[in-house]
């Protein structure tokens, strides 16, 4: 039954679409696919996108050392007033603003092979984890940068000048001129420290960089996935009470295995969101991954994605993290990011592990009372689920104060649904999450009313999957034509052979505006 007040004020803020009257109904052609089923990663994709790995054999550098005193977090709220969970801030990095500053900390050590290497580590008092800000107006191709901790060394994440130049390529591509299209960031470090390497080849003078680093991310939340058969650290979640641990619910194994956990940077700040890994019309294993507008709106910022899956209990309540959990590092490319239903589609540029689960999807409308599951990382924490079911449809517009104000409506274009949960609830950090009905990807969370989280009568607002496909996501979830067979290349990397995308954006991220319900 549809809520008898219509008026909610909504925790974020979009332009969505309005009216009243009419069908709750979509128009699809005949042949149209509207409901696909689920695939799962075989093996072999683990094999083709490691990025981390044991050290060669070879000379270790000494590092030059750049230490940053302790930080003092703002206690004001997050410049970004959105779902997305801000969980560090940047920092300047005075030494290395500059190439020339970079440049006279490097001291290279030559190799038998003639090239040479050297390294700077990057220190950030009291850190959880540091994510380094590259920026790159000239490097080799043939360069190598490895980026490890001085407590860890043998744990190295390596990749190539090309690869750096090719996410900076995108970026470009996408119509952003400025410093922020020209940084790479490194992975997570998951602590205070961080060393970036570089190595070129024979040949090449150290005059051919112009590299600098004139920030990093200071986490303050610790989300770095431990050890295994360690606890989860406390400060990865702080997930209020009345979350349910996903890993209690079995029957939901395969939704749980398409979702991850999203840890990005906008503007040197860093944020959590949740993501779901969506299977196509002929199962090419393309990893097309489904979050909301406001999480990422820009290429720039689908560069900086990490991805985390798996990552939740290894057992029903048992607070230590599933030996499954694993990172993806590769960023994104940004096909698609709208604000009418608070729609981003991403092709992740390295594939998923062995095991994730392309997700079903249903692209029809959803009726009044519909059973649905959503299932996220609120604050970043361990997979939680939530149940409940569909209230109605809302139509929505922005207010002059920055929030979103929702009406109860039945008209075809409501951009979202009202979903009221029974148990369960979701919060910041679940902002992109989906929710599922009959196994099948419906919605992905907009945002809610914060009156009451635990309360079946707070108002969570779901864009509505089936309004975005037919405005845009079917051209990749179920294309024209079909992909043959043997182009399907379930275990490659998927970056640099697509080619940048022309995604079409709807303006800046919206903001986050924790308002009281009025209905």
């Amino acid at each position: 039954m549809a809520r008898a007040a219509a008026l909610v004020v909504v925790a974020l803020v979009s332009g969505c679409g309005g009216g009243d009257g009419g069908a709750f109904t979509v128009s699809a052609a005949p042949s149209e696919v509207l409901q696909v089923d689920s695939a799962v990663q075989p093996a072999a994709a683990e094999a083709a996108v490691s990025r981390t790995k044991q050290r060669a054999a070879g000379p270790r550098v000494e590092p030059a050392r750049v230490a940053l005193p302790a930080f003092v977090r703002p206690k004001a709220a997050q410049s970004r007033h959105d779902g997305a969970r801000w969980v560090g801030d940047a920092r300047a990095i005075e030494a290395t603003t500059t190439a020339d500053g970079l440049q006279r900390l490097l001291q290279w050590t030559p190799l038998a092979n003639g090239g040479m290497k050297a390294a700077v580590s990057f220190a950030s008092e009291d850190a959880q984890g540091l994510r380094l800000g590259v920026r790159v107006r000239q490097i080799p191709d043939e360069a190598v940068v490895r980026v490890y901790r001085q407590d860890r060394p043998d744990a190295v994440y390596e990749t190539t000048g090309q690869a750096i130049l090719q996410a900076i390529g995108r970026n470009i591509a996408a119509g952003d001129a400025s410093d922020n299209a020209r940084t790479w960031w490194t992975p997570h470090s998951g602590a205070s420290e961080a060393t970036l390497e570089i190595e070129l080849p024979a040949g090449v003078p150290a005059a051919a960089l112009d590299v600098a680093v004139p920030a990093l991310a200071h986490l303050f939340e610790n989300l770095s996935l431990p050890p295994e058969g360690a606890p989860a650290a406390k400060a990865v979640g702080d997930a209020i009470a009345c979350n349910l641990d996903a890993s209690c619910f079995d029957e939901y194994a395969a939704q749980r295995d398409a979702v991850a956990r999203m840890l990005f940077v906008d503007n040197g700040k860093a944020y959590v969101c949740t993501g779901t890994l969506l299977n196509d019309r002929d199962a090419t294993r393309t990893p097309y991954f489904l979050s909301a507008n406001h999480c990422i709106a820009s290429q720039t910022v689908a560069s900086t994605l990490q991805t985390d899956w798996f990552f939740r209990s290894q057992a029903c309540n048992s607070g230590t993290l599933s030996p499954r959990s694993t990172a993806r590092t590769g960023g994104a490319t940004l096909l698609y990011a709208s604000a009418d239903t608070d729609t981003a589609l991403l092709r992740l540029n390295e594939a998923p592990p062995p095991g994730a689960v392309f997700a079903a999807w249903d692209a029809s409308p959803q009726a009044e009372s519909a059973a649905v599951v959503g299932i996220h990382h609120p604050r970043g924490d361990l997979q939680k689920i939530s149940t409940g079911s569909i209230m109605g449809t809302l139509a929505c517009t922005n207010d002059t104060d920055g929030s979103m104000l929702c009406d109860s409506s039945t008209d075809a274009s409501a951009g979202y649904y009202d979903v009221g949960f029974d148990r369960g609830t979701v919060e910041d950090g679940s902002s992109g999450s989906a929710i599922f009905h009959g196994g099948r990807v419906i919605g992905t969370l907009y945002g809610f009313a914060s009156s009451a989280q635990c309360s079946v009568d707070d108002v969570r607002v779901y864009g509505r999957f089936d309004l975005a496909y037919q405005k845009a996501l079917k051209q990749w979830l179920s294309p024209p034509v079909s992909v043959p067979v043997a182009w399907r290349h379930p275990a490659r990397g998927f970056g640099a052979s697509h080619g940048p995308a022309g995604h079409s954006g709807d303006g800046p991220a919206p903001f986050w505006r924790e308002r009281l319900a009025a209905r």
